[in-house]
Protein backbone atom coordinates (compact mmCIF):
# COMPACT_ATOMS: atom_id res chain seq x y z
CA UNK A 1 0.00 0.00 0.00
CA UNK A 2 1.26 3.32 -0.82
CA UNK A 3 1.18 6.31 1.59
CA UNK A 4 1.67 9.76 1.08
CA UNK A 5 2.72 11.99 4.42
CA UNK A 6 1.46 14.95 4.72
CA UNK A 7 2.34 17.48 7.05
CA UNK A 8 3.82 20.80 8.27
CA UNK A 9 7.72 20.35 6.81
CA UNK A 10 9.52 23.42 6.62
CA UNK A 11 11.66 23.47 10.47
CA UNK A 12 14.23 21.34 11.41
CA UNK A 13 11.93 19.59 13.78
CA UNK A 14 8.97 19.19 11.27
CA UNK A 15 11.59 17.55 8.78
CA UNK A 16 13.22 15.21 11.30
CA UNK A 17 9.79 14.13 12.76
CA UNK A 18 8.51 13.64 9.18
CA UNK A 19 11.67 11.13 7.77
CA UNK A 20 11.33 9.37 11.49
CA UNK A 21 7.78 8.62 10.84
CA UNK A 22 8.21 7.79 7.70
CA UNK A 23 11.20 5.25 8.64
CA UNK A 24 8.45 3.87 10.68
CA UNK A 25 6.23 3.43 8.03
CA UNK A 26 8.59 1.62 5.96
CA UNK A 27 9.22 -0.69 8.64
CA UNK A 28 5.54 -1.79 8.55
CA UNK A 29 6.18 -2.75 4.61
CA UNK A 30 4.55 1.00 3.54
CA UNK A 31 5.34 2.22 0.21
CA UNK A 32 6.25 5.68 1.54
CA UNK A 33 6.62 9.35 -0.37
CA UNK A 34 7.46 12.13 1.98
CA UNK A 35 7.82 15.29 0.48
CA UNK A 36 10.88 15.96 2.40
CA UNK A 37 12.88 13.28 0.40
CA UNK A 38 11.82 14.23 -2.59
CA UNK A 39 15.01 15.69 -4.65
CA UNK A 40 13.02 16.71 -7.49
CA UNK A 41 11.43 20.02 -5.17
CA UNK A 42 13.23 19.89 -2.34
CA UNK A 43 17.29 21.33 -3.35
CA UNK A 44 17.08 24.76 -1.85
CA UNK A 45 20.36 25.13 -3.57
CA UNK A 46 18.37 25.70 -7.31
CA UNK A 47 16.61 29.02 -8.18
CA UNK A 48 14.12 27.18 -10.87
CA UNK A 49 12.06 25.73 -8.59
CA UNK A 50 8.62 27.04 -8.93
CA UNK A 51 5.22 26.51 -7.18
CA UNK A 52 3.82 25.43 -10.07
CA UNK A 53 6.91 22.79 -10.01
CA UNK A 54 6.27 21.85 -6.24
CA UNK A 55 2.14 21.19 -7.33
CA UNK A 56 3.05 18.76 -10.44
CA UNK A 57 5.47 16.50 -8.50
CA UNK A 58 3.72 16.70 -4.97
CA UNK A 59 0.54 15.76 -7.29
CA UNK A 60 1.81 13.07 -9.27
CA UNK A 61 3.03 11.30 -5.88
CA UNK A 62 -0.69 12.10 -4.42
CA UNK A 63 -1.99 10.09 -7.62
CA UNK A 64 -0.02 7.67 -7.47
CA UNK A 65 -0.55 6.95 -3.38
CA UNK A 66 -3.73 4.80 -1.90
CA UNK A 67 -3.59 6.54 1.49
CA UNK A 68 -2.75 10.01 2.54
CA UNK A 69 -1.54 10.29 6.27
CA UNK A 70 -2.40 13.94 7.18
CA UNK A 71 -0.41 14.91 10.23
CA UNK A 72 -3.17 17.16 11.53
CA UNK A 73 -2.06 20.62 11.47
CA UNK A 74 -3.36 24.28 10.25
CA UNK A 75 -1.27 23.89 7.14
CA UNK A 76 -2.87 25.01 4.28
CA UNK A 77 -0.71 23.13 1.61
CA UNK A 78 -1.55 20.16 3.78
CA UNK A 79 -5.12 20.68 4.27
CA UNK A 80 -5.04 20.71 0.51
CA UNK A 81 -3.71 17.86 -0.45
CA UNK A 82 -6.23 16.30 2.02
CA UNK A 83 -9.26 17.32 0.57
CA UNK A 84 -7.71 16.27 -2.72
CA UNK A 85 -6.95 12.49 -1.49
CA UNK A 86 -10.76 12.40 -0.54
CA UNK A 87 -12.07 13.53 -3.20
CA UNK A 88 -10.36 10.98 -5.20
CA UNK A 89 -11.22 8.36 -2.38
CA UNK A 90 -15.08 9.09 -2.82
CA UNK A 91 -15.90 10.76 -6.38
CA UNK A 92 -13.25 9.53 -8.28
CA UNK A 93 -11.71 5.60 -7.90
CA UNK A 94 -12.95 3.87 -4.48
CA UNK A 95 -10.90 0.67 -5.46
CA UNK A 96 -7.57 2.50 -5.81
CA UNK A 97 -7.81 5.50 -3.79
CA UNK A 98 -8.87 4.25 0.07
CA UNK A 99 -8.77 7.89 1.69
CA UNK A 100 -7.00 9.68 4.39
CA UNK A 101 -6.23 9.16 8.20
CA UNK A 102 -5.23 11.37 10.73
CA UNK A 103 -2.22 11.92 13.33
CA UNK A 104 -3.20 14.68 15.49
CA UNK A 105 -0.14 14.48 17.86
CA UNK A 106 -0.46 18.20 19.36
CA UNK A 107 -0.26 17.22 22.80
CA UNK A 108 -2.99 20.27 23.99
CA UNK A 109 -5.91 17.72 22.31
CA UNK A 110 -5.49 15.45 25.37
CA UNK A 111 -6.17 18.41 27.45
CA UNK A 112 -10.22 18.22 28.08
CA UNK A 113 -11.33 21.84 27.67
CA UNK A 114 -12.33 23.77 30.61
CA UNK A 115 -15.44 26.43 29.89
CA UNK A 116 -14.26 28.59 33.02
CA UNK A 117 -11.22 29.56 30.59
CA UNK A 118 -12.06 31.24 27.53
CA UNK A 119 -9.72 32.51 24.78
CA UNK A 120 -5.81 31.99 25.14
CA UNK A 121 -7.01 30.77 28.91
CA UNK A 122 -8.26 27.96 27.92
CA UNK A 123 -5.25 25.15 27.21
CA UNK A 124 -7.23 22.43 25.42
CA UNK A 125 -6.33 22.16 21.17
CA UNK A 126 -8.17 23.38 18.98
CA UNK A 127 -8.46 21.55 15.29
CA UNK A 128 -10.97 22.92 12.58
CA UNK A 129 -13.80 20.79 12.95
CA UNK A 130 -14.29 20.71 8.63
CA UNK A 131 -11.31 19.12 9.08
CA UNK A 132 -11.88 17.01 11.63
CA UNK A 133 -15.29 15.46 10.20
CA UNK A 134 -13.57 14.95 6.82
CA UNK A 135 -11.34 12.45 8.89
CA UNK A 136 -13.52 10.90 10.69
CA UNK A 137 -15.48 10.42 7.43
CA UNK A 138 -12.54 9.08 5.92
CA UNK A 139 -9.91 6.54 7.91
CA UNK A 140 -10.45 8.03 10.86
CA UNK A 141 -8.54 10.77 13.29
CA UNK A 142 -5.84 9.62 16.05
CA UNK A 143 -3.81 10.88 18.78
CA UNK A 144 -0.86 8.79 18.39
CA UNK A 145 1.33 6.74 16.19
CA UNK A 146 0.37 2.92 17.37
CA UNK A 147 -3.21 3.40 17.12
CA UNK A 148 -2.93 5.51 13.24
CA UNK A 149 -0.05 2.47 12.65
CA UNK A 150 -2.79 -0.07 13.57
CA UNK A 151 -5.74 1.38 11.57
CA UNK A 152 -3.53 1.66 8.45
CA UNK A 153 -2.60 -2.30 8.64
CA UNK A 154 -6.57 -3.15 9.46
CA UNK A 155 -6.78 -0.95 5.91
CA UNK A 156 -4.04 -2.52 4.08
CA UNK A 157 -5.66 -6.50 5.44
CA UNK A 158 -8.82 -5.19 4.26
CA UNK A 159 -7.92 -4.27 1.01
CA UNK A 160 -5.53 -7.45 0.28
CA UNK A 161 -8.85 -9.56 1.08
Amino acid sequence: MKLYLAGPMFTAAEASYNLALAARLRAHGFEVYCPNESEPINDKTRNDITARLIYEVDLAALEASNVLVCQVSEDSGTNWEAGYMDCLAKRVDRGRYFGVIGLATDIRLRTPPDPARTGAENQAGYVNPLVVGGLQGSLGVFLDEESMVARLLAVRDERER
